[in-house]
């Protein structure tokens, strides 16, 4: 018997040092470029937008934006306030392939005119008034693009707060610069699922939702030929798969705001780079794992440098940016999104270059 229950204790040492064992990436340089804002906006009439998540597409990477506000940019100056004449929701953009120059070279979808134009519409009998879509995640599967979002709804309240979300959706389009489609499977537009990031791993997709209960980062799959079944959708449940969402169990439970995964060649984990929370308002977090299941690393913590003249409330919408570098480099590049303080300081999405340590990044 005290044999056994050495051998148990072994088994438990090792399983638990297995855990332990995920080290956080390790990181040589980081550098901090500047906005985003280029000559692509500019033609496109765009001033200000957050978000800045890519989709890999057939011709290059699709960046998808939430909050876009346009207007008229005059020639060689910055994106000023008084200039805004609109917003929408949402905007897209296309990086072509090949194109990783910083800031990056992006074509917009537009309307006749040449003004950036929304990809979502509402449906007839949905209120414009209180409504909206924001992108989530998105993935490309043969010639078609798939583009869950988030369906919030506003009250007539003040402030930056006055909105929640009531489900998730599905559209799709067969070219990158065109209206996404919502689909409406069974005639109801709400999918189970409301994923920030989307991975595929061989003819699964796997699909991660920061979710408020339970509190915390879950992870979903579907099959590549189910993704508009909302009924085919599994939820992880910690050991197993379930298509009761309500079994479904975190797996990482310090994760906020945004998500962005993406397999890195040359560290051989999946990386993952999280936005602040507001007991660390100003800072990157990027944790590691060989699974998508985790478990994952703790986090090497990024801080970042302060707009001169400005204050950040938040960094938000932190996503990793594979186009932008060789598939086997150790360096990655990543955007991210600034909450300013003070009345209407709008802002655009920010550049970040971030080089691994050559035994997080082994040699090719």
């Amino acid at each position: 018997l005290a044999s056994m229950k050495q051998f148990a204790l072994f088994i438990l040492s090792v399983l638990l040092g297995g855990c332990a064992a995920v080290s956080p990436p390790r990181v040589r340089q980081v550098e901090f470029g500047r906005s985003i804002w280029a000559e692509g906006q500019r033609r496109a009439g765009v001033l200000f937008q957050d978000g800045a998540q890519p989709i890999p597409v057939d011709r290059g990477t699709l960046w998808t934006f939430g909050d876009t506000f346009i207007g008229k940019p005059q020639p060689g100056q910055p994106p000023q306030n008084p200039q805004i004449t609109g917003s929408h929701w949402a905007t897209v953009a296309l990086l072509p392939a090949g194109s990783t120059n910083l800031p990056p070279a992006l074509e917009y979808f537009t309307d006749t005119n040449g003004v950036a134009a929304c990809p979502l519409e509402l449906f007839p009998e949905e209120d414009p008034k209180h409504l909206r879509m924001w992108p989530a995640g998105g993935i490309s599967v043969g010639s078609r693009i798939y583009l869950y979002y988030s369906m919030i709804e506003t009250s007539d309240a003040p402030g930056p707060w006055n909105f929640h979300g009531i489900g998730a959706g599905l559209a799709v389009t067969d070219q990158p610069l065109q209206r996404f489609t919502r689909l409406r499977p069974g005639g109801q537009w709400r999918f189970p699922v409301e994923p920030i990031q989307v991975v595929r791993e061989n003819n699964t997709l796997y699909l991660f939702e920061l979710c408020s209960n339970p509190k915390g980062l879950i992870l979903a799959r579907v099959g590549v030929g189910q993704i508009e079944n909302p009924s085919a959708y599994e939820f992880f449940t910690g050991g197993n798969w379930s298509k009761n969402r309500a079994e479904a169990k975190v797996i990482l439970r310090e994760a906020y705001g945004q998500v962005s995964v993406a397999w890195v060649p040359a560290a051989r984990q999946y990386v993952m780079a999280t936005s602040s929370d507001f007991f660390h308002p100003r800072e990157i977090q990027l944790r590691q794992s060989r699974r998508l299941e985790g478990p994952w690393s703790a986090p090497v913590r990024i801080a970042v440098p302060e707009v001169p003249g400005k204050k950040t409330s938040l960094v938000y919408c932190t996503f990793l940016h594979p186009e932008l570098t060789g598939g086997n480099s150790p360096r990655l590049v990543a955007t991210f999104c600034r909450m300013l303080a003070g009345n209407w300081e709008l802002c655009n999405p920010e550049y970040v270059t971030i080089t691994l340590e050559p035994d997080s990044a082994p040699a090719r």
